[in-house]
């Protein structure tokens, strides 16, 4: 078999703009989950162990923050796992979407009966780099060994 993605009708941009996003993700969610290391050495074994989902990585990297005595400066972490726990259900929402076709005939990914567009799809992968990026820091900064 080849060539038989190519059946499925949609247009490059907008499955480059999916591409991106799901890439930006990607590296959104191995941010958080190599915080989480920083904050429970082996941690990052339990991923693929567990098979833990980004869900579960949020949910993991709130609750070791929220278990930091009141004082510690890793606190500052949490603002950015809020967002990262926020994110996943923009990324669900994205990845879960229905396929069908918006108006004027573009067949596109659709949620809650709203069509994403490609400047939406955009913004969320914007917002996962930024979040991304904000772990990214964290991790070089305080969470640092």
């Amino acid at each position: 078999m080849s060539g038989e993605r190519h059946r499925i009708e949609v247009d490059d941009a907008y499955v480059m703009a999916i591409g991106r996003a799901v890439f930006v993700f990607s590296v959104l969610e191995w941010n958080a989950a190599f915080c989480c290391d920083r904050l429970e050495p082996g941690y990052l074994r339990t991923v693929e162990q567990k098979k833990r989902t980004a869900g579960g990585i949020a949910g993991d990297l709130l609750a070791q923050i929220q278990g930091l005595p009141a004082k510690d400066p890793r606190h500052a972490c949490r603002d950015a796992a809020v967002r990262f726990d926020e994110l996943v259900e923009v990324r669900n929402a994205l990845m879960h979407g229905r396929p069908g076709t918006a108006e004027g005939g573009k067949q596109r990914l659709f949620r809650d009966g709203d069509d994403w567009t490609i400047a939406e799809i955009e913004e969320a992968a914007d917002q996962f780099a930024a979040c991304s990026i904000e772990l990214g820091d964290l991790l070089h900064g305080v969470l640092a060994p």
